[in-house]
């Protein structure tokens, strides 16, 4: 007996779960990625999800599109069952380590509270791609902290055991954000004080 793929169980779940309203508010957050052609012939959200697939914008190890359109729609529980599936694919990546993980945290918070408007340049320079940084800040126009914040979610599931502090300070650095940097070099250092 075949087992049903648990990521596309969710999403047809998800789609279950979301009004008439929610999709078409969906739809237009999709409007720059998908034709509009397409986009009138969507009646249903797994319909709308399948377009993303097909668009290289939605996989069980690539959530970060859908992810931002259910948090515009504050639909935070949608947004938990996606995670939970997407969690349990196989190589879906192994956690970091703890102490990583809360050094990340850390930074991502420096980051977000210093570098501003030369976001867009730091996160060029940790490779990420134009198109999710057009993604990011469609899906919140007016939000410069969360455009960075996602951005840097992005590079993190990107890297996944690669992904550390040091990679960041060097980028910073060849950005010229020292001053940055420095904050950040000093909020770690407080940590293991």
């Amino acid at each position: 007996m075949a087992t049903v793929d648990p990521f596309l169980l969710a999403l047809h779940r998800i789609s279950c779960n979301l009004s008439k309203k929610e999709l078409e508010d969906m739809k237009f957050f999709c409007k720059k990625d998908i034709g509009k052609k397409k986009l009138n012939e969507v009646e249903q959200a797994i319909q709308l999800f399948s377009l993303l697939m097909q668009q290289n914008l939605l996989s069980a190890n690539n959530t970060a599109f859908l992810t931002s359109v259910l948090r515009s729609l504050k639909r935070d529980d949608l947004i938990q069952e996606l995670a939970k599936a997407a969690g349990s694919q196989p190589g879906s990546g192994a956690p970091l380590d703890p102490a990583v993980e809360e050094q990340l945290e850390v930074t991502f918070d420096v980051l977000c509270g210093h570098v501003g408007r030369d976001w867009k340049r730091l996160v060029r320079k940790l490779g990420i791609s134009q198109v999710d940084i057009d993604r990011i800040v469609y899906a919140h126009p007016h939000d410069l902290r969360e455009q960075l914040y996602q951005s840097l979610l992005v590079w993190k599931k990107s890297e996944e055991k690669e992904a550390n502090v040091s990679t960041i300070q060097k980028a910073l650095r060849d950005c010229e954000l020292n001053l940055v940097a420095d904050i950040l070099a000093d909020k770690l250092e407080k940590m293991h004080l």
